[in-house]
């Protein structure tokens, strides 16, 4: 499974308390884990909640406490309002959505093609 590394936050939000820690969580993800999958979910259902979908349990009790924080600082950003249309992905810049793809990918959160029926 290939790991990609986690692009820098673009100018804009290099400064974004929240999308630091947006940013400490999607490294995070790049090590497997038993807390990992949690952070993944929630990431990926900022992205697309049809995609994932966060256990709130396994996040209270798999994750450790400085990335309880961050998930919480993210969901404080998030609270606070973006601009219509925001994405989680707009945090790096020119890589796009990249970075949430290969979450996704990774924790085999993307979606299944649909077959054509005959």
């Amino acid at each position: 499974m290939k790991k990609t590394q986690t692009p820098p936050l673009c100018e804009t939000f290099a400064d974004v308390p929240g999308a630091q820690a947006a940013w400490r969580l999607f490294e995070a993800c790049r090590h497997q884990g038993g807390s990992t999958r949690p952070i993944a979910a929630f990431l990926v259902s900022l992205h697309n909640a049809e995609f994932a979908c966060p256990d709130a349990y396994l996040l209270c009790r798999r994750i450790d406490d400085a990335h309880f924080d961050d998930v919480i600082a993210v969901m404080r950003w998030f609270r606070q309002g973006q601009p219509r249309g925001f994405d989680l992905y707009y945090i790096f810049g020119s890589a796009g959505p990249a970075p949430v793809l290969d979450l996704m990918e990774r924790f085999g959160m993307l979606p299944r093609r649909r077959s054509k029926k005959a």
